[in-house]
């Protein structure tokens, strides 16, 4: 039976390309669903300002009257203007396990972006650094974090047949929470607040916290500036980014480190799993699904470190471990006993090397591939 590869262009086929994944990984314990409403969001030019600045296209695979995969293809100029070179993304890639399915949609994303005048394709990416990335490799057995993407092992072989060589390497960790903060955290947390005058600000409400978000994010950016997969983020967009982390945060979760003068120099934001919550929720907030993520906000033992960011002045005097010291104190309050990282670049030892005092564990890989066009 021949494929057919369909371009999405009317809400009815969006609904379609979002709803694909819920009936693909039914019954699969690792799978957590996104909130239906976001996805539409996402990619809605109305509501998601990163379209002043990107174009994307969304292709649905068919056979046999039903469909079979999905992807979409990505090119986000505020990245070209970075690398100084147009490359393609190809992200929210799912096909069924057949080399003729996964051929047209990687094909269809190929072709319209070298028509674009891309000259290399890779992902699995999303917009940027802050959408999910990277296909899962390893660790197909356990769940991750309610932002990180799954798939099934024999994704990987299809990209590889298909000529895309690995690009990018990432890891997610996990570790036990022993309790309390390391002694030599907190020795080295005292030392730098006398010795510089730092201080933690623990916001008070949600609204002080939008106050800082450009701070946020400028010292997220310079964090993250100089290594591969960085995207820029602007203003409008980062701030719909703000609004969907303060929807589900804990404030007690989220530290800023000021200096002498008040000026952010770090933050670290940890949030509950959701992970569960979302499994419960199928997609919904609604009639019950909030209920469930109300639940996980407040009663839960697995936290999940979403963000951190430290100016680069600063990474060498090890204001991280403020960061650290301020979050532990919070997990022991909460009772959080587990703690789950986001996917992080294997070879970024800057961050990997935050975590050695806890003795964490590899417990998923995943990977992105390339291709020139």
């Amino acid at each position: 039976m021949k494929i057919s590869l369909r371009q999405v262009e009317t809400k009815k086929d969006l609904k379609a390309f979002i709803s694909f994944p819920f009936d693909h990984y039914k019954g699969n314990p690792y799978w957590v669903p996104p909130l239906i409403q976001s996805e539409m969001t996402q990619f809605s030019a109305a509501d998601n300002p990163v379209f002043e600045h990107s174009d994307a296209v969304l292709f649905t695979a068919w056979k046999d009257g039903r469909m079979q995969g999905r992807i979409a293809g990505i090119i986000n100029h505020l990245e070209t203007a970075h690398l100084g070179e147009q490359h393609g993304r190809f992200g929210w890639l799912e096909f069924t396990d057949e080399p003729e399915i996964s051929r047209a949609l990687l094909e269809g994303v190929e072709n319209w972006a070298r028509e674009k005048g891309c000259k290399l394709l890779k992902g699995p990416h999303g917009f940027n650094q802050l959408d999910k990335n990277g296909m899962l490799t390893a660790g197909f057995d356990s769940l991750g974090t309610s932002t990180a993407a799954f798939n099934y092992p024999y994704y990987a072989g299809h990209l590889e047949a298909l000529g895309f060589e690995k690009d990018l390497e990432w890891v997610e960790l996990t570790f036990a929470w022993p309790g309390a903060v390391p002694d030599k955290v907190l020795r080295m947390k005292k030392l730098l607040e006398s010795r510089y005058g730092l201080r933690v600000l623990k916001p008070s409400g949600k609204e002080e916290l939008r106050r800082f978000f450009k701070s946020l994010f400028d010292l997220l950016q310079d964090t993250y500036i100089k290594l591969p997969g960085f995207v820029p983020i602007s203003e409008k967009q980062s701030k719909v980014y703000v609004d969907q982390y303060i929807r589900f945060m804990r404030l007690d979760f989220v530290h800023i480190v000021l200096d002498d003068k008040g000026q952010p120099i770090g933050f670290g934001v940890s949030l509950p799993s959701f992970a569960k919550a979302l499994q419960k929720a199928k997609g919904r907030l609604f009639p019950f699904g909030f209920i469930h993520l109300l639940k996980a906000r407040w009663r839960n033992d697995t936290a999940e470190l979403a963000l951190i960011g430290v100016r680069e002045e600063w990474r060498q005097k090890g204001v991280h471990s403020i960061v650290f010291a301020e979050t532990g104190d919070a997990f022991e309050k909460a009772g959080i006993s587990r703690i789950l990282g986001n996917p992080m670049l294997e070879f970024n030892n800057n961050v990997l090397s935050l975590w050695k005092e806890f003795d964490p564990a590899i417990h998923r890989r995943r990977r992105t591939y390339r291709k020139l066009l």
